[in-house]
Parts: structure tokens; C-alpha cells; sequence
């Protein structure tokens, strides 16, 4: 195709120069041990574009597909969503716009690659740095607590697709080689996360243009992008990469109104992990008493984490020394003392996430360690409240960050996932 960039690019002597140096590397070549080498790297020149697409089929309690378009390396993606709360006094959960995605999904040929859903990208965003958190609670329209509009109110919010092959360049899918892909997003019901006094269930409604995809490709020019393909393809009929899902479990429990209150889950996926996110939420809000979801999404303080396995306990702690000791957040440098944001309580969403790490690099983008959950019988996470909470019933929430083998065909660019346990 011809591109504005790369056409531009080719008539420059200075890239011609920078791009023969013996420190050119290109990124989107995959080699497993080589992830994020690119510090003393010189890339070679090529184009970035960002483009919006749009589902032939939108509304609520619906899938909505999105093709993504054959444009090079595809960078990342987002999810532009609005909504409308009618009329006055309409009480929306504070964290609506993540709720209302109810799942996100990537499908190639009919076949879920991998996927995301609102406590899976609420455990992502709480195990960021402290400046990419912030950045993203305000990407999702999150408030504080329970909100309500005074007025008709338009709330506009960037989802992002939160798959794994957006972690590293070398993950990145070749749109242009790959089979179609397919973004699919299923939105909640209109009147799920919203309410008024007089009629406790209130539709929001999808402001025009509705839903858009987001789509950031980078585009090599010709000649690399061959170079590339012949280098990911070398002697091997597939090109075999790890890329991770995010595997989820949830158990529900009425508590009672006392102190020490605990809720246990033994896991049922026969997955590998290594990370494990634990969160637990209330269902009920006594201050929207007429928005029956309003707790949904505010994650409440734990006061210890106890992990068993095989007749053996792998952790029993206090939670904040979870929170505030033993995790590094995603992409920070490696440290012997606590790095991370535990200590930022201002969004309920994005906090009092527990996330157990078993690796030894924060860069998701490869693996320094992973958990069989299929070798160890039993294995049961436990966790204690803290303070005394109410007595209604409570979510324990938990997401494994799984990898899995994925396969690229080298004569059809077919895709598929093989081994996740």
C-alpha cells in the first residue's frame, strides 16, 4: 500500500545512513530470550499511523465486531466509548465505563485468542507504575466513590484492549501477513450500573458515533517488513511465540457483620500463572440504596492472604506486607525494597488490588518464573477482611496472568494457541 511516511522516508539520505549502521535492529523480530534489547538499538525509520474503525452492529447487551485493518505491526488499541445519564439525580457506579465492557475479546477465524474483562484490566491498571495508574483512572472515567449527575451528563472513556501482544514489539501481530483479525466487544445492559429514586433501574444511553476502535500501527517499509517475515519464518514451518491470557475465578459468600470475616476459593483451571491479582468487593452500597450495582468495582482492604497447595502453605501474610513489600509494579526496574503504588487509595478501583507476584523481572513481556496450578492439588487462596464489613454478600475476585504458546503459520498466517498448562 503506499504510505505518506515510508514514501517520505525513502527520498531522506540521512535514514538511508542511520539505517545501514551495524546497531540497526528490528523490533518486531521475535526471539524469546532477546525481549527489550532495544535500549542501545537503532531502529530503522517507519511509519506510525492511527487509525479509527467502527462496528457495523452496536448496542447494549450485544457483541459488537470490529475488524482490524491490515496496516503493518499493530501497536495497541483502544476503545473509545460514551454515554448519556438522563434527566436529574441519576446515581452511576463510579466505575461505570469499565463495567458496562463486559468483556473484550480477539478472534481469529471464529477462535478467542485471548481476552479482557473489568477486573482483569482493573488488576493491570492497579500493578502499573504510579503515573501510568493515575493516567489510566482518567482513560476510564473512574471517580472516587459513588456518583451522581445532576443533569443530563456525557461521559467519554478510552478503554484499553489490555491484550498481551501490545507488551513488546516482537509480540506485536503482522496485520498485513496474519490471517483477519476481529475485535469483539460485549457491552452490559443499558441499565445495569445507573438509577434514580424514582425508578431504580435508568437506562444511559450510547452517545454518536457510539464505539470506536482505536487502531495504532507501525508500517516497515517493504523491503524490512520481507526481511522480517523471512527471519520470524526461518527454517520452521511456524513461528511459535508466548503471549499471556488473563484467566479469572470468582466465589461468592454472604459475611456477617463481624470482625476477622474470611472467604476461600480453590481454584479450579488447570492453567499456569505468575502473576495471581486477589480483590475482594462488597455487592451492596448502604449510600445508593436504590442502585443495586453501585458497589461493584470498589475493592475493599484485606487484612491477610493465605495460599495453600498440596497440604503445604506457599504464603500466609499480611496483606499489606503484599501490598507494600513483596510486589514491584509492572515495568518498574528491579529493586531489593517495596516498588509500587499501594500506597495511592484515591480511586476504589484501581486500589486494594493484592497482586502475588512469582517472577523475578517486572517486563510482562517474557517470563522468569511460572505456577503449574494443574500439579498442586487443592490450591486455595484465603483471605481476612479487614475491619468488619457488612452482611451481604461479598465477590472474591481472582485473575491469573496465564501464558500460552501461540503458533503463526508461516503459508496461510493462520494463528493458533496450543499449550497454556
Amino acid at each position: 500500500m503506499s504510505n505518506a511516511i515510508l514514501n517520505s522516508n525513502a527520498s531522506s539520505a540521512l535514514i538511508a545512513s542511520l539505517d545501514s549502521v551495524s546497531s540497526a535492529k528490528n523490533p518486531f523480530v521475535y526471539s524469546y530470550a532477546q525481549k527489550g534489547t532495544l535500549e542501545a538499538a537503532h531502529v530503522p525509520a517507519h511509519s506510525r499511523t492511527v487509525v479509527t474503525s467502527y462496528s457495523n452492529s452496536v448496542g447494549f447487551n450485544q457483541n459488537c465486531d470490529f475488524q482490524v485493518i491490515k496496516a503493518g505491526m499493530w501497536e495497541s488499541g483502544w476503545l473509545k466509548f460514551q454515554v448519556t445519564t438522563p434527566g436529574a439525580n441519576t446515581e452511576v457506579n463510579a466505575s461505570l465505563m469499565n463495567l458496562m465492557v463486559e468483556e473484550i475479546q480477539l478472534l481469529t477465524a471464529g477462535k478467542v485468542i485471548c481476552s479482557s474483562k473489568p477486573f482483569g484490566r482493573a488488576a493491570i491498571m492497579s500493578n502499573k507504575p504510579y503515573q501510568i495508574k493515575k493516567n489510566l483512572e482518567k482513560c476510564y472515567a473512574l471517580e472516587g466513590g459513588y456518583k451522581t449527575h445532576t443533569g443530563v451528563t456525557t461521559v467519554t472513556a478510552y478503554v484499553p484492549l489490555s491484550f498481551s501482544c501490545f507488551d513488546a514489539p516482537e509480540l506485536n501481530y503482522n496485520t498485513s501477513f496474519c490471517e483477519p483479525l476481529v475485535v469483539r466487544v460485549r457491552l452490559a445492559a443499558a441499565n445495569t450500573y445507573a438509577s434514580n429514586n424514582a425508578n431504580p433501574a435508568v437506562a444511559v444511553s450510547l452517545e454518536s458515533p457510539v464505539l470506536e476502535l482505536i487502531q495504532v500501527h507501525r508500517l516497515l517499509p517493504s523491503n524490512l517488513e520481507q526481511k522480517q517475515i523471512a527471519e520470524n519464518f526461518a527454517d520452521t514451518e511456524s513461528l511459535v511465540r508466548v503471549q499471556y491470557d488473563l484467566v479469572e475465578e470468582l466465589k461468592t459468600e454472604t459475611l456477617a457483620a463481624s470482625a476477622n470475616q474470611k472467604i476461600d476459593r480453590t481454584l479450579t483451571t488447570n492453567r499456569t500463572f505468575n502473576k495471581m491479582f486477589i480483590a475482594v468487593e462488597d455487592t451492596q452500597i448502604a449510600a445508593a440504596a436504590d442502585l443495586d450495582s453501585g458497589a461493584l468495582g470498589q475493592y475493599k482492604q484485606l487484612s491477610n492472604i493465605k495460599i495453600t497447595g498440596n497440604g503445604q502453605t506457599i504464603m500466609d501474610c499480611d496483606a499489606d506486607l503484599v501490598r507494600f513489600c513483596l510486589n514491584q509494579d509492572t515495568d518498574s526496574a528491579n529493586a531489593a525494597f517495596s516498588v509500587g503504588n499501594g500506597f495511592e487509595e484515591s480511586i476504589a478501583h484501581s486500589c486494594f488490588i493484592y497482586c502475588v507476584d512469582f517472577g523475578m523481572n517486572k517486563d510482562p513481556s517474557h517470563l522468569t518464573n511460572v505456577i503449574s496450578s494443574r500439579e498442586i492439588n487443592d490450591l486455595k487462596v484465603e483471605v481476612t477482611l479487614h475491619g468488619t464489613p457488612t452482611a451481604t454478600p461479598h465477590n472474591l475476585r481472582i485473575c491469573l496472568q496465564s501464558p500460552q504458546l501461540e503458533s503463526i503459520h508461516s503459508a496461510s498466517g493462520k494463528i493458533s494457541t496450543s499449550l497454556s498448562s
